[in-house]
């Protein structure tokens, strides 16, 4: 007769053992390895983590920069705040479309304020999103993050091209909406185009790496795809949040709003990494992937060098005096 505890063990194995079966049977089929991998690659770089600290750099320092820079590209046109942009484009009426509009500022109102506080905002905390964003490559990709000058140029270099990404992607939709389809069909298109190319760049200039181009193709097409989908399902989540927790807290409720989705955004980049991390590995194979760790541990040891030289240059001990 079986012992309570050794039946109790072997009915928890059985459920155990029946998963890990239905995931090695999935680990056969590409697509599932691939998303297994990819979620694998999200947890051991702690993905959650980094996406928090670029979620919130985002809210502070560069969510208020894009408004105020919407209503510098806008001209200061009262009527085209970030607030009728929001409403027209997730298409809010009623009371729900009052409350959007009136929790932003009108576009000429405090405007020089507004951008002063929202560039100190950007000098304080929003190189901290790229270099959060190196430090998710580095690791997805497992090589050594970049140190001294390089690290701060090649993040803020990728900080502009993130901005001007988003504004023109704004800019874009904005025409999508209001335009005959044939303009909404050539804005659609170099809307894919520029997010192909802003996934296919990051790699390199956040890790100034020399990875092929077409090692990387695979996994910034894949990430295109996934940014429409993401994008199309969090603007439908975000017209609800922004009814629901409008109506309940007001202003403040469409903060709330906004946050979580800038926090889905923050999430899907570091998922992006991850992606194009396992993608790379897999299409460039094991030599060129242990060649580039190799170049990257010694770029990154060279700069790390060059830092102390300049740090002894600066703080030479100063010789005694000879008596003569």
């Amino acid at each position: 007769m079986n012992a309570p505890g050794n039946s109790r063990t072997g009915r928890l194995s059985k459920p155990a053992a029946r998963a890990r079966l239905y995931r090695e049977k999935l680990e056969r089929r590409p697509w599932a390895a691939f998303l297994l991998a990819s979620a694998r690659r999200f947890n051991k770089i702690e993905g959650k983590h980094l996406a928090l600290v670029i979620a919130m750099n985002l809210f502070v320092a560069v969510i208020p920069l894009i408004i105020i820079g919407y209503a510098i590209i806008e001209a200061f046109n009262p009527h085209r705040d970030v607030g009728a942009l929001l409403a027209g484009n997730l298409h809010l009426t009623g009371s729900t479309a009052q409350i959007v509009k009136g929790t932003f500022a009108t576009a000429s109102s405090g405007k020089s304020v507004a951008l002063s506080i929202s560039l100190l905002s950007l000098l304080i905390t929003g190189l901290d999103i790229s270099a959060t964003a190196q430090v998710a490559f580095a690791r997805a990709f497992t090589m050594t993050p970049l140190r001294g000058v390089q690290k701060y140029l090649r993040g803020a270099a990728w900080l502009v091209l993130l901005l001007a990404d988003t504004g023109v992607t704004l800019t874009l939709r904005s025409l999508a909406e209001h335009h005959p389809l044939w303009i909404a069909l050539v804005a659609g298109a170099a809307l894919v185009a520029l997010e192909f190319g802003f996934f296919l760049v990051s790699p390199r200039l956040l890790l100034d790496l020399p990875f092929k181009w077409r090692d990387l193709v695979p996994g910034a097409a894949v990430c295109t795809g996934a940014a429409i989908i993401v994008h199309t399902v969090a603007q439908f989540f975000l017209r609800n949040w922004f009814s629901e927790y409008g109506h309940a807290y007001g202003g403040f409720g469409v903060s709330l709003a906004l946050a979580a989705f800038v926090g889905i955004i923050a999430s899907f980049w570091v998922w992006i990494a991850a992606v194009m991390g396992v993608y790379w590995e897999r299409k460039a194979g094991p030599a060129a992937v242990a060649k580039m760790e190799e170049l990257s541990a010694d770029i990154s040891a060279s700069e790390a060098g060059r830092g102390h030289l300049r740090a002894g240059s600066n703080h030479e001990p100063n010789r005694p005096k000879r008596v003569g």
